[in-house]
């Protein structure tokens, strides 16, 4: 019995993914340009010509892979979409950073190698620059509102707060237990914003 268009979308959609995730697999294991489109098809049992038909290069396959693990993380920013920043909202996403980055360490420990790339860093800026821009307008803004008389340097000190001790779950998460590290972030970022 034939298959169905269906049928065929998902094994398409599925055949999609597998050279997805084998790709970030060899990124975050051998860095992206010491890791070629034939070893991506290679370990994800695929012809170089089919990877090749769903990508037009490691570069698109690497592009995919940053904006889904972006969109995992901004998806909860803004929940309601309104253009401004609630308490909750604040810290429902930096709670929800700590559990997307905890869910899918492999994918953000590539992202914190391949950021320190100046060529890589340089296209993802050109491609998220304008999203990263509204965010942190955003940011600002409800720093504000919380009553801070430094919304600039205290959003500066917040994202290097955040950031670092993201990077700790990504790299070392041992270290430190990770709840009681999102939770002393979320409060160290309110008591900085809202103690002015």
């Amino acid at each position: 019995m034939p298959r169905s268009q269906e049928q065929y979308d998902e094994i398409r959609k599925q055949k999609k993914q597998l050279i997805l995730d084998t790709a970030l697999e060899l990124f975050a294991e051998n860095g992206f340009h010491a890791t070629s489109m034939s070893q991506v098809a290679k370990k994800a049992g695929v012809s170089k010509g089919l990877a090749y038909n769903y990508f037009e290069s490691k570069q698109e396959i690497l592009d995919e892979i940053i904006k889904t693990g972006f969109d995992s993380i901004y998806s909860h920013f803004d929940l309601n979409q309104d253009g401004i920043l609630s308490r909750d909202e604040f810290e429902h996403f930096i709670r929800n950073s700590f559990k997307a980055i905890g869910e899918n360490r492999k994918f953000w420990k590539l992202y914190s190698a391949i950021i320190m790339q100046s060529d890589i860093a340089e296209s993802m800026m050109e491609k998220y620059g304008d999203r990263s821009q509204t965010i942190m307008q955003m940011l600002n803004q409800f720093i504000k509102n919380m009553g801070s008389k430094d919304p600039e340097g205290d959003l500066m000190v917040i994202s290097s707060l955040v950031k670092g001790a993201l990077l700790v779950v990504i790299s070392a998460p041992a270290f430190f237990p990770v709840k009681q590290l999102e939770n002393k972030t979320t409060e160290a970022c309110f008591r900085l914003i809202t103690t002015k």
